[in-house]
């Protein structure tokens, strides 16, 4: 199958509008200077529209058709890019597609290029393209902080109110460098006030200068009322004439104390002489029983009921008669 460019392009990017905050400018032409400035952190929407120009009467239907949209070397030297799935359209007909872009906060003020292409394939196995080229000017603040990191860990606390930790990151998004930082972390009702003298924040967009990171213990009171309290990051700048602030919520459960579970006592009581053991309520560990022979039969006594006494006593019986009878025999004797 032979595949060639057709001459003569019938996929039209037929309008482009960009809308930056609440600005949209409309139908922007070939090569044309996006006139509403951006700034870092920003979202810019490009809404495309491709056409197919073939007449109903040509009634040639383009296939396959991708429109992608380019930034290029806007992040840090590297392309932000984003493409369309694939579509087809029939003749005389159109489709936008809307692309949204958001500006890395580490970049350099500056004009960057903007690509858009669509391409396709009609009946006939010609490629149908079009494109167009427009500029977008990135604009800084020369004074700017930004806090991009707030975290707490953990962020909800119970009986154990220690071991706190916030995690901030400051980052430098304006032209200047800043030579005095100063952070101040506090919440009364928690009795948190932190305040630390930071130094330096470089201007140096995807640099380690331009970025300030730290980690502070909180202490916080043991008898405070269960709530949400949310913990205030105040970063001054500029000769303190310029502030950034953030806040990170600390949710405090109540305590519900645990009632710890009593041992076991063992109580006893005597029956006939054999001390019974009984254990207490919840009590599981019992005593290893002794093997016991099929057949036999187990009872609980005491002495003055049992075999032993009452062959004992028959004994003594027997003893006491023969003695008697020694005696008589002795006394007749004697006597005769």
């Amino acid at each position: 199958m032979n595949v060639a460019y057709a001459s003569v392009s019938n996929l039209k990017i037929s309008n482009v509008d960009v809308k930056i905050g609440t600005k949209t400018l409309r139908n922007l032409s070939d090569g044309a200077d996006i006139s509403e400035e951006v700034r870092p952190g920003r979202t810019v929407e490009f809404r495309v529209q491709s056409s197919n120009t073939f007449s109903n009467l040509q009634d040639i239907t383009i296939r396959d058709i991708t429109t992608k949209v380019t930034i290029e070397g806007i992040d840090n030297g590297n392309d932000l890019e984003q493409e369309s799935d694939s579509f087809d359209l029939r003749a005389d007909t159109d489709r936008k597609l809307i692309f949204k872009f958001d500006v890395p906060l580490e970049v350099l003020q500056d004009t960057f290029n903007v690509l858009i292409d669509t391409e396709g394939q009609d009946d006939n196995n010609a490629i149908q393209r079009d494109e167009k080229k427009l500029k977008l000017e990135v604009v800084k603040d020369n004074h700017l902080l930004k806090i991009i990191q707030k975290k707490l860990t953990p962020d909800t606390v119970s009986c154990s109110r220690s071991n706190i930790q916030l995690s901030t990151t400051i980052l430098n998004i304006g032209n200047d460098d800043e030579d005095k930082v100063s952070i101040l972390i506090s919440n009364p009702d928690l009795g948190i006030n932190i305040e630390d003298h930071v130094g330096g924040i470089l201007a140096r967009p995807n640099q380690p200068e331009s970025m300030f990171s730290k980690i502070y213990p909180l202490k916080i009171l043991n008898n405070i009322d269960a709530g949400s309290y949310p913990i205030d990051i105040r970063v001054s700048y500029d000769l303190d004439r310029k502030i950034t602030e953030e806040t990170a919520t600390l949710n405090v459960n109540k305590c519900t104390a645990v009632t710890p579970t009593s041992p076991a006592v063992k109580t006893t009581q005597e029956t006939g002489g054999v001390e019974l053991i009984t254990p207490t309520e919840g009590t599981t560990t019992q005593a290893a029983q002794p093997s016991i022979l099929p057949g036999t039969i187990l009872t609980q006594e005491g002495f003055l009921s049992s075999n032993a006494f009452v062959v004992g006593l028959i004994i003594a019986e027997v003893a006491i008669v023969i003695i008697g009878v020694a005696l008589v025999v002795g006394f007749f004797r004697r006597k005769g």
